[in-house]
């Protein structure tokens, strides 16, 4: 199989966990910034882009795909769990940024190790990863 379909197949399945792990982790409710918004936004806001940048990576020497790949994954959930907590939950309440962040750290690591394992197991299937 060549680079670029595995590239292709590696970001489809890492956008459809992405959008997994983001509705395991985000809180119920709508974003306080307009009232509106719900989970379905978020995802259809962030994961267009992770799946670009998975995608672009996968093109990349297959050393470098080995740990850039999950590293950037855990990397964005980290990011768009914060963003979206606040959005969703803390704005909502009175957390403090040390809270926030334990919050945001306890809960994506139950998440993020739950959806990166089967990123793990494609790659290794896909032969990408030389773990």
């Amino acid at each position: 199989m060549n680079t670029i379909k595995k590239s292709l197949i590696l970001s489809l399945v890492s956008a459809v966990i992405g959008g997994v792990q983001m509705s395991i982790f985000l809180p119920d409710g709508v974003s306080c910034s307009d009232g509106t918004s719900s989970l379905l936004d978020g995802i259809l806001l962030f994961i267009p882009i992770q799946l670009v940048i998975v995608f672009l990576l996968g093109l990349i020497n297959k050393k470098v795909t080995t740990y850039f790949i999950p590293v950037f994954l855990i990397m964005f959930w980290l990011f768009i769990n914060r963003h979206e907590f606040i959005n969703r939950h803390a704005c909502w309440s009175t957390f403090t940024d040390t809270e926030i962040l334990k919050v945001i750290l306890l809960k994506s690591l139950l998440t993020c190790t739950i959806c990166i394992l089967p990123i793990f197991f494609l790659m290794r299937k896909l032969k990408i990863s030389t773990v």
